[in-house]
């Protein structure tokens, strides 16, 4: 009953991934269009920014087809790092992407260009309509999933991009400032950038095989001997991830020489599972003789 449960959730968390991904390819070809059409750099930072949001989708629903995919002899770890190379990729989209906006901006200074404002306020009205609502479909259906999560962040972002590019429109309306559209233009770019810097930072610290963030092996070390009186000395860890939510770690373990192996195996994997939320674990037990020795003397 539970496998028929969780293969319907499943199913539905694809097809609204898939109903999501179509609405924003969909605006952000309009985007683009309207963007030309009306000369309008901030529709066209926004439908950039809509880029990134396709991506993530796409992302996360890749991310949820390849998860059950099984490992094998030449992936042994499965397809995990897949979605940490394609974050890395979209990061450099990203920086790409906000540095020609802001070069084209600091040109819409120099040069300004008259904005047809009646397109650009009825496009960026459809993108805001349409980012609202991939946001609905998203939100609340993504608690125990982090690429959900992480797309709908996205989506948020791309509806600060479709106000700013609705508000440049009525300001050029109201008043006729045309420079007003470089200025936001320039303003959704550096949120880009922003996001570009934080999806770097993270991938590469990934793909250099850090320890995962929240992550201490002095925490580690200490909460295990602290709690396992059985245990000497813990050494040689390493700890580091696939993805941002699949955590690895290797260790020795330097134990009492009357310790059971079997158990005390058991009580250290039980810590790193419970406590740092650390499935796969790699733990080589060592006996401490000396140890031993010194309390037989006593």
């Amino acid at each position: 009953m539970t496998a028929v449960h969780n293969g319907k959730h499943s199913a539905a968390e694809s097809k609204r991934l898939i109903y999501s991904i179509i609405i924003v390819a969909i605006t952000m070809f309009t985007e683009i269009a309207g963007g030309i059409i009306s000369h309008s750099l901030a529709l066209l930072s926004d439908a950039g920014h809509m880029l990134t949001d396709l991506f993530a989708l796409a992302l996360s629903w890749i991310a949820h087809k390849f998860s059950a995919k099984k490992s094998d002899l030449q992936r042994s770890y499965g397809y995990h790092r897949l979605q940490i190379i394609a974050a890395f990729v979209n990061g450099l989209t990203l920086f790409l992407i906000a540095v020609i906006i802001i070069i084209e901006s600091v040109k819409r200074f120099i040069f300004p260009i008259n904005i047809e404002w009646k397109i650009m306020l009825i496009i960026a009205t459809l993108g805001l309509v349409a980012n609202i609502v991939v946001f609905f479909i998203l939100h609340g259906k993504c608690e125990n999933n982090i690429n959900i999560r992480s797309a709908v962040l996205h989506v948020i972002g791309d509806i600060l991009g479709s106000v700013a590019a609705i508000l440049a429109s009525i300001i050029i309306m109201l008043t006729g400032w045309q420079i007003v559209d470089p200025i936001l233009s320039i303003f959704v770019s550096v949120i880009i950038l922003n996001s570009g810097y934080k999806i770097l930072k993270n991938s590469c610290h990934i793909l250099l095989e850090g320890a995962p963030e929240g992550i201490s092996t002095e925490e580690i070390k200490s909460k295990i001997i602290s709690e396992l009186p059985e245990v000497v000395d813990v050494h040689h860890i390493h700890a580091w991830s696939l993805s941002d939510n699949y955590f690895i770690i290797t260790m020795h373990a330097k134990v009492k020489e009357n310790t059971q192996r079997t158990d005390i195996l058991y009580e250290i994997k039980k810590i790193l599972l419970d406590r740092f939320e650390i499935a796969h674990s790699t733990v080589e037990i060592e006996h401490d003789e000396c140890a031993d020795n010194k309390i037989l003397k006593h």
